[in-house]
């Protein structure tokens, strides 16, 4: 029996660095990345678990969907350079970990949690609008190939433009 084994699957997003604040600046991935669209699921899972009553809502789980949305956009951060920790003075390296902790753990957590979210929408927007344009380009400026790699030319119109 034959067998092949198929190659696992990459996710795709783009990712841009942006300047941050003072000298920070952070690598952002679009919205599209698949563990920040899980993490938000599975705090969507929670919320609906609390809301049709199979758990309590209580003080602590209120606070811990707040940090659970907080941590899904840690998920957006894929790098940064020119964060320092205040007490030692010492560059902070990047990490998941990190990201999360400054994303739950700092009074900054929700200016850096807001500007991922805002940065995330402006890459999906400008990747969405790429594709349209891809999508939206006359036949004639695309390029045709066939099954066997040769390239198919395209045949001139017979109608009318008028």
């Amino acid at each position: 029996m034959e067998i092949e084994i198929e190659p696992k699957e990459v996710a795709e997003y783009t990712q841009r660095w942006f300047d941050f604040k003072d000298g920070a600046k952070l690598l952002i991935a679009d919205a599209d990345k698949p563990s920040f669209n899980r993490a938000l699921e599975l705090n969507n899972i929670q919320i609906d678990r609390e809301l049709y009553g199979i758990k309590s809502i209580t003080d602590e789980s209120a606070l811990e969907s707040r940090l659970a949305f907080n941590r899904a956009v840690s998920h957006l951060i894929l790098g940064w350079s020119g964060f320092e920790d205040k007490k030692t003075k010492q560059p902070i390296e990047y990490s998941q970990q990190n990201a999360e902790l400054l994303c739950t753990s700092t009074k900054a957590s929700l200016e850096l949690v807001l500007f991922c979210l805002n940065k995330s929408k402006e890459l999906r927007v400008e990747k969405n609008k790429t594709a349209d344009e891809e999508v939206g380009k006359s036949l004639s400026t695309i390029d045709k190939e066939t099954s066997n790699g040769h390239q198919k030319r395209q045949k001139k119109s017979t109608k009318s433009l008028e």
